[in-house]
């Protein structure tokens, strides 16, 4: 009786705990819900701000600032080892505004402060008011924007591939660009890209074969091999057009590595490296206009190359979020490539005064001076630098394609024409 009656005490006991258990793990599930829940509803209310503030402030730019909207994150797709393709989408389920194909976008976070950083990336799908989709390699090189920067271990690459999943928020600009395929354009195509170059050549390669399917499109595609051959599948099955031409290239494949995927795939593949005089052996290649994207030394050699065939110079056109081919390093004028005099910079929002010594661009002194200036492109191109000067003037060191505001000035290749003020 003794032993059954402590038995029965001992299950009792192990009852009572094991109730207190399940009641604890449900009390911290619970509490572990309701604050994901809040934390939920904290974020999708910064992010409604933010979008009433992007929709107030987009609906009518003023001094020819881009719109910035929040969109949402649709759907990933792992496009090659290294590059992921993102699709936006309105978050209340409306249209996206057209686009011309060839340009793109700015991305930054979406709940980032004024002076985050900002990535171009080019739209990688043809015109639809359904989707934006953009296509993003995940770089290597740490994209740092200031000492404080808290993503310095990375830059905004690597943060989209380790952070972003379906169903998240990014602010987003644009699109934008200058390097795109105009509408009215009927000439034949040659696409030249080297690597995550391809983006934009998708787009166009798609909206051409969609509005002009009579027109003559060749896209010469450089990659590594077929793991890092971003969209690539994807293109080749549009040789199925009759106006279509794909042919890829691979550096570090061999002919017979090659020979045994070229059954998988519509069009040509090819082991090595093209040229730019077999870019011109496409069909109808002397009366095309060409259109390059890819590294900067990469474009530089194959423009000439294609000079060097007899392509007009007018029919050749690129993009570029670094510098740019070498002989369109040059100022925008005379006063500034002289201007060498140490002026004095004052960053009027952050308070602080620096001296410029004729070495670096505005955005340049101020990141070393830790005042945070939003960057892209940084090479004059997407605009995203813009400052408004209040005192003094400046040169920039390449002519300006974008049309600026009153008093206003890329930061990324503005140099001072002596003491300045910047409202930064």
């Amino acid at each position: 009786m003794l032993l059954a009656s402590a038995g029965l005490v001992l299950v009792s006991i192990a009852g009572v705990t094991a109730t207190r258990t399940t009641l604890h793990v449900a009390r911290n599930r619970r509490l572990g819900l309701a604050e994901r829940n809040s934390r939920v509803r904290d974020l999708r209310n910064k992010v409604e701000l933010a979008r009433l503030q992007s929709s107030l402030s987009s609906s009518e730019p003023a001094d020819g600032q881009l719109p910035w909207r929040v969109l949402e994150v649709a759907e990933i797709v792992q496009e090659s080892d290294d590059c992921r393709s993102y699709y936006l989408v309105d978050p209340y389920g409306g249209e996206l505004p057209g686009f011309q194909p060839g340009q793109y976008l700015m991305l930054r976070p979406a709940l980032a402060g004024s002076y985050q950083t900002t990535r171009c990336y080019s739209l990688s799908s043809a015109p639809d008011p359904r989707f934006w989709r953009v296509t993003v390699k995940r770089e290597a090189a740490p994209d740092v924007v200031s000492s404080r920067s808290p993503r310095r271990q990375g830059g905004l690459s690597a943060w989209l591939h380790d952070t972003i999943q379906a169903g998240d928020y990014l602010m987003v600009g644009g699109p934008a660009g200058q390097f795109y395929l105009p509408e009215g354009n009927q000439q034949p195509l040659v696409l030249l890209a080297a690597g995550i170059g391809v983006t934009p050549m998708c787009s166009m390669l798609r909206w051409s074969l969609e509005h002009t399917p009579d027109r003559q499109v060749s896209l010469l595609f450089q990659a590594q091999d077929v793991d890092h051959w971003p969209l690539g599948s994807h293109l080749h099955q549009w040789q199925a057009f009759p106006a279509a031409n794909v042919v890829s290239y691979f550096s570090r494949m061999e002919a017979n590595e090659v020979a045994q995927i070229q059954g998988d795939h519509l069009g040509t593949l090819q082991p090595g490296r093209f040229t730019g005089q077999m870019a011109t052996a496409m069909p109808r290649g002397n009366e095309a206009d060409y259109f390059l994207c890819g590294p900067d030394a990469w474009m530089t050699a194959i423009r000439s190359q294609l000079v060097d065939s007899g392509i007009p110079a007018e029919q050749i056109h690129w993009e570029s979020f670094g510098a740019a081919p070498s002989e369109q390093k040059t100022r925008a004028n005379g006063e500034a490539q002289n201007n060498s005099s140490p002026a004095c910079v004052r960053f009027a929002h952050s308070d602080i005064d620096a001296q410029w010594q004729g070495s670096q661009s505005l955005w340049e002194l101020a990141r070393e001076n830790s005042v945070e200036i939003p960057s892209g492109c940084l090479n004059g191109v997407c605009g995203c630098c813009r400052v408004r000067l209040l005192q003094g003037s400046v040169s920039h060191e390449k002519p300006v394609a974008l049309e600026l505001g009153q008093n206003e000035c890329l930061s990324c290749i503005a140099v001072p024409n002596g003491d300045v003020v910047v409202d930064a």
